[in-house]
């Protein structure tokens, strides 16, 4: 994409800007418009001003060697723009064009801050290699000369201390610093949002995938990966009926989470077990693992042999979809339960390993951008120890039974058959499971596995990456 440069602009700390293009200067007509000062922008106490100085060879050039010139190569014609900060803080902005007409701001020390050239930048690890010990804000971020080069295509700087900088217009104007652009980027490649549902929708957001599919092709792979960050949720079919399937599922993606229960976790009714979800009575809903601060992040749940009696049911609820709803609907309990911290523990012995877990988090976690993060929740696993102060007791326990009958009136039930592997997310679904009765011939029999949020992000991003070129 091409680019037009409009102007280096000074704007104070408080956004005001010192003086401001009214006009684009226009590098395709034969006539230069004009800038022009803007008096609502002026503020006629400062020293700054803009100049311009036409040469008797007909360019335009700087009034003096420390004026940074704007210069379009492809026409040979000089703009000069020189300007004089006032002695207080100041940001120094440059301000390019599009070929669509669209203006894009960029700072300065931004710019120098993310130069590309091998000095600066090691593009096998894309990576900053610049010396910051050195890098000294108000001193590297100085114009002498601004190019635009390869027909608008690239922009070169040339910084007061001669160091030179080339941006792709590509590049540069993905990362504008508009807001549209800012989010375009975060739902594109960050964390696009999740769609929330209610219990009536689950038959329309549950997607199916075979398992052999996702095995072996990554366009199957990707579309999985991507109903699952949509939704939360989503079923795999017909997998091998062997306990190391679940794991070749993980390895598709990254790696599998360990925890003090092991890596995949066999469950089945056990006597004398310190976990409840080894026993066959019912499980209430819960996210597993609450205790831990770097939680697993999704659960895959591969069903070996399923209970042949009434009971093994699925309980699964959308609880982002609950917290959402309490926030709109129930603001002071959500207030309660996304600000008072919790004691979540685990103490017991599995397989030989002993451990004592603790970690302290609200119900309901909202990330620094004001979204959910993450849900904690588990009647067994929420500790007697509870630090708070008295006043603050019954009403965190009031919320909480507001919170439990929402996410019961939301929860749906299913049931999955032996070759299904459940996938969901373990920070924003809860789940459980009704009781049921084995038998001598039949015991219930699934296989449980963890995969981290990070690596499938990551391989979300990889995938996403290999469609677009």
């Amino acid at each position: 994409m091409a680019l037009r440069i409009l102007s280096s602009r000074i704007v104070r700390q408080t956004g005001v800007s010192l003086f401001k293009v009214e006009q684009v200067i226009d590098f395709g007509m034969h006539n230069f418009k004009q800038f022009i000062l803007s008096k609502s922008h002026w503020n006629p106490t400062t020293n700054a001003s803009v100049s311009l100085h036409h040469a008797q060879s007909g360019s335009w050039k700087a009034a003096s060697a420390s004026e940074p010139h704007l210069v379009d190569s492809n026409r040979g014609s000089k703009i000069v723009a020189s300007y004089q900060p006032e002695a207080t803080r100041e940001r120094h902005h440059l301000i390019v064009e599009s070929a669509d007409e669209q203006r894009f701001e960029f700072p300065l020390i931004w710019l120098r801050d993310n130069c590309q050239c091998a000095e600066c930048f090691h593009p096998k690890s894309y990576s900053r290699i610049l010396n910051w010990e050195l890098f000294k804000v108000d001193a590297v971020a100085q114009l002498r000369e601004i190019v635009l080069t390869e027909n608008g295509n690239k922009l070169e700087i040339i910084w007061s201390d001669g160091h030179r900088s080339q941006y792709g217009s590509e590049w540069l104007l993905k990362r504008s610093f508009d807001n549209d652009s800012k989010q375009e980027y975060l739902n594109e490649w960050y964390r696009p949002r999740p769609t929330l549902w209610n219990k009536h929708r689950f038959g329309e957001i549950l997607e199916n995938f075979e398992f052999k599919d996702v095995i072996n092709s990554d366009e199957a792979l990707l579309a999985w990966i991507e109903c699952l960050i949509k939704y939360g949720v989503v079923m795999i079919r017909n997998t091998p009926l062997a306990e190391t399937e679940a794991r070749k599922l993980v390895e598709r993606v990254g790696f599998i989470r360990k925890t003090h229960y092991g890596e995949e976790y066999i469950i089945k009714a056990k006597e004398g077990t310190s976990n409840v979800a080894y026993l066959s009575a019912p499980l209430q809903m819960h996210t597993d693992l609450p205790y831990y601060d770097y939680l697993p992040g999704c659960n895959l749940l591969h069903c070996l042999v399923q209970s042949e009696s009434q009971g093994g049911r699925n309980l699964l609820c959308d609880a982002f979809y609950v917290a959402e709803l309490m926030r709109e609907k129930h603001p002071k309990e959500f207030k309660i339960l996304s600000e008072t911290l919790v004691n979540w523990t685990d103490v017991g012995e599995d397989e030989g390993r002993e451990f004592h877990s603790i970690y302290r988090a609200p119900v309901i976690c909202i990330g620094r951008d004001g979204n959910l993060e993450r849900i904690n929740h588990s009647v067994p696993q929420r500790d007697s120890f509870f630090n708070v102060p008295l006043a603050s007791v019954e009403p965190w326990y009031r919320a909480l039974e507001l919170f439990v009958g929402l996410i019961h009136r939301e929860a749906v039930q299913f049931k999955t058959v032996p070759g299904n592997i459940l996938t969901f997310s373990n920070v924003r679904m809860l789940h459980g499971r009704s009781g049921y009765t084995d038998t001598v011939a039949n015991t219930r029999h699934i296989v449980g596995a963890f995969l981290d949020w990070d690596e499938i992000y990551s391989k979300w991003r990889v995938l996403k990456a290999k469609t677009k070129k």
